[in-house]
């Protein structure tokens, strides 16, 4: 007897310390939206796109969100398919073939020499769940890989509404970086013109 009210206070003692099991990992891809061409002549030849350059949490893949004090955290569950930074870099390539506006774009994978080269640094890219809004903020410059002249240099901010949740963050973020790919586009085939 006293063997078997040791065993269901050990049971119960287990029973009461065990915890769920945490949520499951939700991954999000960044499908921004197609552009129209711009241009039949392709003026700007081999343009090869880097992955833009950032700094802290946002060089991660948690979804990060910025607190209303102004502190950055990040969602423990809902993570990016991969770093923003690639995730943007491979919008930027579709977006630059879509267009038009070169005769072939490539990544520096490729080893291709380009005529020119797209650089860039991301500067914001999360949720402001206290002002019910994301900002998207993405530095890009557009350089001679044989001279080194600037073509363009800009940076290109989206705030957008967004309800709270990482599942609207992202929805609203793929909006706002649709929007800074058509602007740029829209720049570049100006900057472009002879």
């Amino acid at each position: 007897m006293r063997h078997i009210l040791i065993t269901a206070a050990l049971a119960a003692t287990l029973a009461a310390c065990a915890q769920q099991a945490p949520p499951k990992d939700r991954f999000y891809r960044l499908d921004t939206a197609a552009v129209a061409p711009v241009s039949q002549d392709a003026p700007l030849g081999v343009v090869e796109v880097s992955r833009p350059s950032t700094d802290g949490v946002l060089s991660e893949r948690p979804l990060a969100y910025q607190e209303a004090d102004g502190a950055l955290g990040r969602y423990r569950y809902d993570l990016w398919a991969e770093p923003p930074t690639a995730l943007l870099q491979g919008a930027l390539v579709e977006t630059l073939r879509q267009s038009g506006i070169a005769t072939t774009v490539i990544t520096p994978d490729t080893r291709v020499q380009p005529d020119w080269m797209v650089r860039g640094h991301l500067n914001r890219f999360e949720m402001l769940a206290h002002a019910g809004k994301v900002v998207a903020a993405l530095e890009l410059a557009v350089v001679s890989a044989r001279d080194g002249k600037l073509l363009l240099l800009k940076t290109y901010q989206v705030e957008s509404p967004a309800a709270a949740g990482p599942e609207a963050e992202v929805d609203a973020l793929t909006k706002a970086s649709s929007q800074i790919m058509s602007h740029f586009i829209a720049d570049l085939a100006q900057a472009a013109k002879p």
